[in-house]
């Protein structure tokens, strides 16, 4: 990807079933963008994680980038609003990372089951609405996450964590607060269209991995190596 001068808007997608993708991200995503936005997907990884982290690189190739948009494959942006909520959001230069919706009072081994929520969830059919946004929070939700420029030139995703796919976006956000920045949702439209069941063994793993790298408690010696991978 080259450079650029102009500001700039980057899509990107971990993408494992292109139809899905081009039926619902990538329709929201030409809803959203500008005529000058970037779109590029992803293909043929098994974790989140790597991919993000490519599209993170890509992305920082431009000069004067505004945002770096990352969505699930199935997830569909609604309204062309996403644009200007992120923009003044960003006019706060400590916010690294906005999503739709998100928590406070996280425990890091059981960090689904806070209830003080932020923004707002929509699969179809059925439409949950938290406290309203925009509101500072310790973790947005990973299907949805606009990261800020000087995010995405300085921090990466933790691939540690990759094997049980889940606490990616957990671990980014604590990763924007460890250097000083802030998580922040807004209440912006979308449909996650193929939510599935929720794998409770493995964001039970991925809980005890968040635990052991983020508690200082139990963050072990080499904690400094694992944030940076």
């Amino acid at each position: 990807m080259e450079d650029r001068t102009a500001a700039v808007i980057v899509f990107g997608a971990a993408v494992s079933d292109r139809e899905t993708y081009e039926r619902f991200a990538l329709t929201g995503i030409r809803r959203v963008a500008e005529p000058d936005s970037v779109i590029v997907p992803h293909e043929g990884h098994a974790s989140i994680q790597a991919p993000y982290n490519m599209l993170m690189e890509q992305a920082a190739g431009y000069d004067d980038l505004e945002a770096l948009v990352l969505l699930h494959q199935d997830l569909e942006l609604l309204d062309d609003s996403l644009l200007r909520r992120v923009r003044a959001l960003f006019a706060d230069p400590r916010v690294g990372v906005v999503g739709s919706f998100g928590g406070r009072s996280i425990s890091l081994h059981r960090w689904t089951e806070t209830t003080d929520l932020y923004g707002s969830a929509v699969v179809p059919g059925i439409e949950r609405r938290f406290n309203p946004g925009p509101a500072e929070v310790e973790v947005v939700d990973g299907q949805l996450l606009v990261v800020a420029p000087w995010a995405v030139r300085s921090l990466r995703f933790g691939e540690s964590l990759a094997k049980n796919f889940h606490g990616y976006d957990v671990d980014f956000c604590w990763r924007v607060r460890a250097v000083g920045g802030t998580a922040v949702c807004d209440d912006i439209p979308y449909c996650h269209h193929t939510a599935k069941r929720k794998d409770h063994d493995a964001i039970r793993r991925a809980g005890i991995d968040l635990a052991l790298m983020w508690d200082p408690a139990l963050r072990p010696p080499e904690w400094q190596a694992a944030f940076q991978s």
